[in-house]
């Protein structure tokens, strides 16, 4: 009650001239003046920009987790949490909307904080199918199978940090992919049988005439217009014919009331297997198939384009340096697929700075304070990705690739000991994994700079560890770590 009352009692810091709009919902450039002073003052803004997973569809709903994650542990620690501002301006011909939190620590510092998305979900909304799904994972599954043994480790190689080195393949990988490929056969043969079934028996309802209507019936409905429909529907409900005419609760009763059940249950596993398939897994499926050839491939550029846009608003890309944003600490965060947008769009914003003139450049490695991965499927990407590679030629595109990712090119340029890059992980999260295709692998693993791999204790219920990421404290703490 008293971090509440404190809430109440304070008011954000005149700390800039007010803007159009209310003192927490405000309108104009993204940076002016006043942030400016606040800079070098010493005071100026955090940036943090996250990108959102595979299947959140609601714009600013990633926005307001990150911030409320950050506030939920600034108050745990003890600081006092003012109310919250969000802010909308226009950039490059579209409105670009951010959160502004404020918090002030037990030694009386004051802490803001801006929290910016790159929201792609409506790109790839009705764009994947089905079977898109299927085939994606059926061909991941099976190359990785054909590289991985069913006895003992074994390894492949991955141009990374000047050259070609050896990746360790876990003991269990050639099992789990197996695992993988019967679960999906079983799901695929799951959804074709109700499909069918479900075929059969509308053929069967609409070939039987349609019960008929009375005046008497629609004044006086009783059973016998119930059981009427029923008959005619009947062909959907497995058993309803012992239903209608047996003696209740003996056993024939309750073993129609079994198989009904039963039927009802797998239908709706089938329709939740594919609607998860096609969501989920499809967002997938539409941003890393284009590696190959793909029909994909002008959505995942047009997904890319949105996390390099927003990312070169923030660092102040394209403008006059008087104009742009200063923000002097910058985190970058990604859940799931958006990890791996999150690793693409920090290695792009690392490029332009190396292709832009002196004057263009804006600093991006010494900025970035950190990469913050959670659920994320890289580890898996970087294996699927390396097993399309067959040939000695493939290792001038490899290192053509890797060229385009300088965060595996070279530790003391692109990830100097102020950078951090940490990836939450479950065991119970089917997608999420240890990273550790990152790094050289001569090198102890889970010590800057390598990637600090940190499991989760509470994301612990299998599938659902997936998004339980961020109720839980090991991301709080780990954002508020980064940001005071």
């Amino acid at each position: 009650m008293e971090q509440q009352k404190q809430k109440a009692d304070f008011a954000p810091p005149p700390n800039r001239p007010q803007l159009l709009g209310t003192p927490l919902v405000h309108y104009g450039p993204l940076w002016d003046e006043g942030l400016e002073q606040a800079g070098e003052r010493a005071e100026g803004p955090v940036a943090v920009l996250v990108c959102h997973g595979m299947g959140q569809q609601v714009r600013y709903e990633t926005i307001s987790s990150i911030a409320e994650a950050i506030l939920e542990e600034a108050g745990t620690a003890g600081g006092t949490v003012l109310p919250v501002e969000v802010h909308l301006s226009k950039e490059n011909g579209s409105f670009l909307a951010r959160a502004e939190i404020h918090w002030i620590d037990k030694g009386k510092r004051e802490h803001n904080v801006h929290v910016y998305e790159a929201y792609w979900a409506p790109l790839t909304e009705g764009r994947v199918t089905y079977w898109d799904t299927v085939k994606f994972l059926l061909l991941a599954a099976w190359n990785g199978l054909k590289f991985s043994l069913p006895f003992g480790p074994r390894s492949f190689e991955r141009w990374i940090f000047g050259g070609r080195k050896t990746m360790r393949i876990g003991r269990a990988t050639f099992f789990a992919l197996l695992c993988v490929l019967s679960f999906l056969a079983l799901q695929v043969g799951v959804i074709g049988f109700v499909l069918f079934e479900l075929a059969q028996q509308y053929k069967l309802v609409l070939s039987q005439a349609t019960p008929s209507l009375s005046i008497v019936d629609l004044l006086h409905p009783g059973s016998n217009l119930v059981h009427a429909w029923l008959r005619w529907l009947g062909p959907f409900f497995p058993g309803h014919e012992i239903l209608l005419h047996s003696p209740a609760f003996v056993l024939e009763w309750w073993w129609a009331i079994v198989k009904l059940t039963a039927w009802f249950a797998t239908i709706a596993e089938a329709l939740f297997a594919r609607y998860f398939l096609i969501e989920y897994v499809g967002d997938v499926a539409a941003y890393i198939s284009p590696y190959k050839d793909s029909k994909f491939e002008a959505i995942r550029q047009q997904i890319q384009k949105i996390g390099l846009d927003v990312g070169k608003l923030i660092y102040g890309f394209g403008g006059p340096f008087s104009a742009v944003p200063h923000y002097e600490k910058v985190v970058v965060v990604g859940h799931s697929l958006g990890s791996v947008l999150a690793y693409d769009t920090l290695n792009a914003l690392i490029n332009q700075d190396n292709v832009s003139a002196p004057p263009d450049r804006r600093d991006v490695v010494r900025r970035t304070r950190a990469l913050v991965t959670f659920g994320s499927p890289l580890d898996k990407t970087a294996f699927i990705f390396r097993m399309q590679v067959n040939s000695d030629q493939g290792w001038i595109r490899e290192q053509l690739v890797a060229s385009a990712q300088p965060l595996i090119v070279n530790y003391p340029l692109y990830r100097p000991i102020s950078f951090d890059w940490v990836n939450i992980w479950s065991r119970m999260d089917i997608i999420s994994g240890e990273l550790n295709y990152y790094d050289d692998p001569s090198l102890p693993p889970n010590v800057a700079p390598c990637v600090q791999n940190k499991p989760d204790p509470e994301a612990r219920t299998p599938l659902l560890a997936h998004v339980q990421y961020w109720n839980n404290q090991l991301l709080r703490q780990q954002l508020y770590r980064f940001l005071s």
